[in-house]
């Protein structure tokens, strides 16, 4: 609920490039003032938060590792210091690396859990809470197909992403009816630096519509389950189809 003359505001993680800035200027667009959090890229925020700015949104900066608990009750506490309300969080921090079972560590799946879903869950948590005072509120983690069809080679970021898609089906429960809590579930959009082209390529192929996908695709994906008041518990997967057609070596 937005209360009268006042603009509603969204809080969304790793927001400075890729999926993240596609989001913000989506939100900032549909006419929410925006908290953008980034962890270390200050030049890609900055430029970011001017498109939003452009847009017609006050934005509001802030820097911090929600991998660590304090650090997203921090966020939590610097969006209420200067709006006062909170409507909706984008919990879209998150990393991509490999882990083929031959050469799993201890160090690259703590490093996958807390980039992927502990980054996503104290954020959500500390949200989600205050939201559940206040009295209503909608977040939207952004989980992976692979949470639901596993990646060969991608051990960690599956359980990690998996975990994602369990936090935002048990928030959901937790925080109902004020919080709405939902999940979008990306497919072949914005492959990660250095992944090889054959496989980009296989990828799209495996889709039933036979393309990548663009971040805006996401981004309207979040719009719709910001904004629709009767879907809670969902996770959203934006893929071309990638879900239906066939495992084909995941």
């Amino acid at each position: 609920m937005t209360t009268l003359g006042m603009k509603p505001v969204a809080a969304v993680t790793a927001g400075g490039e890729r999926i993240g800035q596609a989001i913000v200027v989506a939100l900032a667009r549909a006419g929410y003032d925006v908290v953008l959090h980034y962890r270390t890229k200050r030049p890609t925020i900055e430029t970011t938060a001017e498109l939003a700015r452009r847009a017609g949104a006050e934005v509001l900066l802030h820097q911090g590792d929600l991998s660590v608990r304090a650090q997203a009750e921090a966020l939590r506490e610097t969006v209420v210091r200067r709006f006062q309300r909170i409507d909706v969080l984008v919990a879209n921090a998150g990393a991509f690396e490999g882990t083929p079972v031959d050469h799993f560590s201890d160090e690259i799946f703590q490093r996958m859990l807390q980039d992927n879903l502990f980054s996503a869950l104290w954020v959500a948590r500390s949200f989600g809470v205050w939201m559940r005072d206040q009295g209503s509120g909608s977040i939207v983690a952004l989980a992976d197909v692979a949470a639901l069809r596993p990646w060969k080679g991608y051990l960690a970021y599956n359980i990690a992403k998996a975990g994602v898609v369990a936090m935002v089906r048990t928030l959901a429960k937790e925080l109902a009816p004020a919080v709405r809590v939902n999940a979008v579930a990306p497919g072949p959009i914005l492959f990660p630096p250095g992944f090889p082209v054959d496989q980009q390529q296989r990828e799209i192929e495996r889709t039933l519509l036979r393309r990548a996908g663009a971040p805006e695709h996401v981004a309207e994906a979040v719009l719709f389950l910001c904004r629709n008041d009767y879907v809670t518990g969902v996770v959203l997967p934006v893929d071309g189809g990638r879900l239906l057609a066939g495992d084909d070596g995941y």
